[in-house]
């Protein structure tokens, strides 16, 4: 009866997500590809994608997409200035706001239906007529620089924060989206503003929507901004691989530390690469084995982990906060081993393929979500409808795939140590 209602499940969540696809319309809007899914609910969900993240980047211009876009988005405009502006979002239950990441950065919407036309008038006047306030620019880089400066004091964020300095040298994920004090502190107002009106081009531009909305209305609105913006003449180009990822290496950073702080890093497939779907799997398995080896059997640690981290240039680490660090490493990379040398029982496969599909699921009951998924699979693989074939190639996967995915791929692992050196055997970080 188990077995009936989970293979009855699977098949809910099949239908479900390919039906949903049929809805989804692609537009070409005055030179911007743009993705339309209706929504049940009434909840609209917008996200304006601004492509290259950190291939925009140099050294001394790491931080400023993100500082201009914070800025942009909280400071108001010409037409609404920063208090009327917050008021009117305030009374209309919206949010406007902005993020970055190493391959794209976002503005967004998110209101209720009822409330659209109002909140995409400030979000065009937003895209147009950013006010970009001193004020605002200020308070900004007090609370960017304040954030940067939190990252060494944090032993978990330090450790990340190293391991993307050590791993991506020489790659444009090294230009970190945050940026440094430096450069955050340095950033002119006129820069900022520049660099905004760079951004906003349609060249570098994708507009995902779901949402419950009229669809000629909307496609009046959005050609009407895209109207007035410039064309660009923005290509995206591919990026070469960490040279890192080509040896195993590691760097100690010294700190009188009560516990140790480990993380191990490697190359993963990408999503448009044949391996993508087994590497994700077997990452959802490896996490849990690591949780119960580390944490649950040895009590070597609190908060193991294990993830994959999908990207342009996409990676799979290790990772363990301990006071025991050569035990640690010692279970994790045996767990990293076994991926390789040992066929995964069809039983555990199965319960990580339903928890996974499960999961997945469950992570697309937000309009903001499925939004979120259709411009991952437009982005890293050229097409938005490869989102559908998610829970269909993930039940392809096959033990054999993953010893296979695991042998090619993880490998020359880098590890970053944060912590006392003496408290950790070096040889154990040398692991090939």
């Amino acid at each position: 009866m188990k077995t009936t209602i989970i293979i009855l499940f699977i098949l809910v969540l099949t239908i479900s997500t390919v039906y949903a696809q049929k809805d989804v319309t692609e537009m070409n809007i005055n030179g911007v590809k743009v993705i339309f899914k209706p929504a049940e609910n009434d909840v609209v969900a917008v996200r304006l994608f601004v492509k290259g993240g950190c291939a925009n980047l140099t050294p001394e211009t790491a931080g400023i997409e993100n500082f201009a876009l914070q800025v942009a988005t909280t400071s108001g405009t010409k037409n609404f200035p920063k208090d009327k502006y917050n008021s009117l979002l305030e009374k209309l239950g919206s949010t406007i706001g902005s993020s970055s990441s190493n391959d794209f950065s976002v503005l967004s919407i998110r209101c209720v239906r009822e409330h659209f036309s109002k909140t995409w008038e400030l979000f065009e006047d937003i895209v147009l007529n950013p006010a970009f306030d001193e004020n605002e620019v200020n308070l900004t880089r007090e609370k960017l620089i304040s954030a940067i400066k939190t990252e060494d004091t944090n032993p978990d964020a330090l450790v990340r924060k190293e391991m993307v300095k050590w791993y991506f040298d020489g790659h444009p994920y090294s230009n970190r989206w945050i940026g440094t004090t430096q450069n955050v502190e340095k950033f002119t107002t006129e820069e900022l503003l520049n660099y905004y009106k760079q951004l906003m081009e349609k060249s570098r531009m994708l507009l995902v929507v779901v949402g419950r909305l009229d669809k000629k209305d909307f496609e009046k609105k959005v050609n009407a901004l895209f109207a007035k913006l410039p064309g660009g003449n923005y290509k995206e180009t591919s990026i070469a691989v960490p040279a890192k990822s080509q040896q195993s290496d590691y760097r100690i950073v010294e700190k009188p530390l009560p516990t140790n702080y480990v993380m191990g890093q490697y190359l993963l497939p990408s999503m448009n690469q044949p391996d993508y779907y087994a590497a994700l799997l077997a990452h959802s398995i490896l996490r849990d084995r690591m949780f119960e080896e580390v944490r649950t059997k040895r009590n070597l640690s609190y908060a193991p982990a294990a993830a994959m981290i999908t990207e342009k240039t996409s990676t799979g680490f290790i990772y363990v906060s301990t006071t025991d660090p050569d035990s640690a490493i010692k279970v994790m990379v045996g767990e990293l081993a076994k991926l390789k040398t040992e066929t995964i029982s069809e039983k555990e496969m199965k319960n990580h393929k339903m928890r996974f599909i499960t999961m997945d699921y469950m992570r697309q009951e937000t309009n903001a979500m499925q939004g979120g998924t259709l411009a991952a699979a437009q982005l890293y693989t050229g097409s938005w409808k490869n989102a559908a074939k998610l829970v269909d190639l993930i039940d392809r996967v096959t033990p054999e795939e993953i010893k296979i995915m695991a042998n090619k791929y993880i490998t020359n692992l880098n590890f970053v140590y944060v912590g006392k050196k003496k408290k950790v055997d070096e040889e154990l970080l040398k692991w090939k």
